[in-house]
């Protein structure tokens, strides 16, 4: 079904996620937010951005020097994402070569 509406799909990617839909997530650290081991994983595309958040700030608060860090999170080096934002609609819009790059700070970055 053609939609006449296309301000849409230049922000989206056209590419429909997989069946079973799991989003492909990089992790990449900012200024002083310490590396996570892990930088890359999936997550259902169902899932709620908060699930990224969570996860990312469990790791950094494994660490003793950093185990009260507020973790912000970015999309595209410049907005944060609402907590209750789904996944897949964020992977559809801002995917870069197949995976939804998400920058984190212990401080507000970007936005």
């Amino acid at each position: 079904a053609m939609s006449t509406d296309a301000s849409n799909e230049e922000k989206c990617s056209p590419l429909a996620v997989q069946n079973e839909e799991k989003v492909r997530v990089f992790a990449k650290n900012v200024g002083n937010a310490p590396i996570i081991k892990v930088n890359e994983f999936t997550a259902s595309s169902a899932s709620t951005f908060s699930r990224i958040t969570q996860h990312i700030q469990g790791k950094i608060r494994k660490s003793e020097a950093h185990a009260n860090a507020q973790v912000h999170l970015f999309i595209n080096q410049s907005f944060c994402p609402s907590p209750d934002e789904q996944l897949g609609d964020l992977y559809k819009c801002f995917q870069t070569d197949g995976k939804l790059i998400v920058h984190y700070a212990l401080m507000e970055a970007w936005g």
